[in-house]
């Protein structure tokens, strides 16, 4: 064992860090321990870190405390393993996010404007019906891509045609 740092995990929540120090005091002289804490509350998040003077006190530790039971929970000891040195350094700088289309959403043309002789009527069934559902209810505007004036002026042609019975209500024909 190389490393002389311990990871202490499944601490009870009310321990402090005066009560940690004695238990590891036994084993060998602390050089260092932090209790990790919450940020808000300022309670014990239930693990911590010990530094020991010596790897062969810290290799003690582990085999006298591991899986001992204090404040009703059994600890776990074990080498800190920790930040891996120079990880930061291997690792290239993330590129900002660009956002990616997965599928390019391709705006659906109002035919009444691109093609000036098309004309909203009511007597027109064949026009009607492709903006119908199979139930014969009347598509919204983002399935069928009519601007917001042909969309109402086609809802007024369809319910006239469903009215004097050129469409039916249930959209079977």
């Amino acid at each position: 064992m190389s490393n002389a740092k311990l990871f202490v995990s499944n601490l009870d929540f009310e321990l402090k860090v005066e009560d940690l120090k004695k238990i590891f005091a036994e084993v060998g002289p602390v050089v260092n321990l932090t209790l990790v804490s919450d940020r808000e509350s300022g309670k014990s998040r239930g693990y911590a870190f010990v530094e020991m003077a010596m790897p062969e006190d810290a290799q003690k530790a582990i085999d006298a405390l591991n899986t001992k039971i204090f404040n009703g929970r059994p600890i776990s000891v074990a080498e800190d393993r920790g930040k891996k040195q120079g990880e930061k350094e291997d690792r290239l700088p993330l590129q900002p996010m660009q956002r990616v289309l997965f599928f390019k959403r391709r705006r659906k043309a109002d035919p009444f404007e691109e093609n000036p002789n098309l004309k909203i009527d009511f007597r027109d069934v064949r026009i009607l019906s492709r903006f119908l559902s199979e139930r014969g209810r009347i598509l919204p505007r983002r399935l069928t891509g009519l601007s917001a004036y042909n969309q109402r002026r086609m809802a007024r042609a369809i319910k006239r045609a469903q009215n004097i019975g050129l469409l039916s209500f249930s959209g079977a024909s």
